[in-house]
């Protein structure tokens, strides 16, 4: 569009242009047809005696210019209007003073006359093209034209130059209203194509984000309708193994893979749930409260404390400032120790967890960084898609479901975060944690 009106502008601009050179190159050419009348006047007003009082009363002078009034004034005195007829000037008439002047000059191009009242300020140029010269002077466009007389031959010889002046103001307005015409035009139909691409954007995604709807929607029933049979599936299991003397030994190993995978499915089932609910609910800003980071955090360091000697990791929770943000205790909670487990999960025995608290203008950061076998760098980049594994930096099998940093980073999201990791194969890994601080924080 911008393209197309600068375009447009153009050559509008230029036609006006070479019709305001068509019109002045015009007004020269008629004013040329005058010249031989105007010098013979003029030489005739300076030689003749019988013209002295008049120029003495005009205050002429042949050193400058005069108007074609004054040249011809000589005609209505009292002493010479007796029987005189006065042949009118072919000059172009009537000129705009305002907008217009011609200048006539002799071959020594020292001034004779000139009618308007605009006129350059600079004298003719020492050098000027048999054909006619164009210069531009401020807002003023001139084209002189010298007089050619035949000689013998094809030779000429200048006998004098019309000097035809014309202002560029107003062709200078008339294009700049024009430019705010052009540009309020590119401005209206530049919003008149964005509503109507917006209009359109969303009548071609309506079906889409209606079967993105359905697709969650049976997600969220299939999670539940399936966590009643699993649930009667678990109950069973652990019904039998709590009577080991009806199970035939033979069949127990089966019984604890049955255990573990339906353990595993219904965590999967609670993982799909959250994600669902993060997806379809908006900001729950009325039932948000002030929660505590730092004791948050460290009640988690205390519940996987525990876990960790087990593994033989080191956890440290510490370097927590008083910080608190705005949000579901609930779903923070699971936000963190999705970030705990998954740093326990992949740091071996000997290894170091740590937790921190920091802050950062008006954001939080939490870091959770461990000493694990870290991430492939071409990896990084898809460790929050949901359901991944990086197969060649984690190449046993821990378990899980896949969702967990999908969740963490839905769950920040959804608070006004976002989680960032930095990492290297063998050399751990760090999720740094960005919330905003609650506004009441003194």
């Amino acid at each position: 569009m911008g393209v197309f009106a600068f375009t447009v502008y153009g050559i509008v601009a230029r036609d006006r242009y070479h019709q305001l050179d068509l019109q002045i190159h015009q007004l020269a050419t008629v004013a040329a047809i005058s010249f031989d009348t105007i010098q013979h006047e003029h030489e005739e007003l300076f030689s003749e005696e019988e013209y002295e009082n008049y120029i003495a009363s005009k205050g002429l002078d042949p050193s400058h210019f005069m108007s074609l009034s004054e040249l011809m004034g000589k005609y209505r005195t009292s002493s010479f209007s007796s029987g005189v007829t006065i042949s009118p000037l072919p000059v172009l008439s009537p000129l705009t003073p305002s907008d217009q002047g011609v200048e006539w000059f002799n071959h020594q191009k020292r001034p004779l006359v000139r009618e308007g009242d605009l006129f350059p300020a600079n004298p003719l140029p020492s050098t000027i093209n048999p054909d006619g010269e164009w210069y531009q002077e401020d807002d003023l466009r001139s084209f002189i034209l010298p007089i050619l007389l035949p000689v013998a031959g094809d030779d000429t010889v200048v006998s004098g130059y019309v000097r035809a002046t014309e202002s560029l103001r107003l062709l200078t307005a008339e294009l700049r209203q024009f430019r705010r015409q052009l540009a309020l035009g590119v401005l209206l139909v530049s919003g008149f194509v964005t509503l109507g691409g917006i209009w359109l954007t969303r009548q071609s995604l309506s079906p889409v984000l209606a079967s993105l709807d359905q697709l969650k929607q049976f997600t969220s029933d299939a999670s539940h309708e399936l966590r009643n049979p699993l649930t009667a599936i678990r109950a069973s299991i652990a019904v039998l193994q709590g009577h080991p003397e009806r199970v035939h030994p033979s069949d127990r190993q089966k019984l604890e893979a049955i255990a573990s995978a339906s353990k595993q499915m219904s965590q999967l089932l609670d993982d799909l749930l959250v994600l669902t609910r993060l997806d379809r609910y908006k900001l729950g800003l009325k039932t948000w409260r002030p929660i505590p980071l730092d004791e948050l955090l460290e009640d988690l360091g205390y519940l996987y404390c525990d876990r960790a000697s087990q593994s033989g990791i080191i956890l440290t929770v510490d370097h927590l400032i008083p910080l608190a943000v705005q949000g579901d205790a609930d779903q923070l909670q699971r936000l963190f120790s999705n970030l705990l487990t998954n740093a326990l999960k992949y740091t071996p025995a000997g290894g170091c967890v740590t937790v921190t608290l920091q802050s950062s203008g008006s954001y939080a950061l939490v870091s959770v960084q461990d000493t694990g076998i870290g991430i492939a760098a071409d990896q990084l980049p898809y460790i929050f898609d949901r359901f991944w594994r990086a197969d060649q930096a984690r190449n046993y099998d821990h378990g899980g479901s896949g969702l967990g940093l999908a969740i963490a980073q839905g769950i920040a999201r959804y608070h006004l975060g976002n989680i960032t990791v930095s990492s290297e194969v063998n050399g751990g890994s760090c999720f740094q944690v960005k919330l905003p601080i609650w506004s009441g924080q003194s």
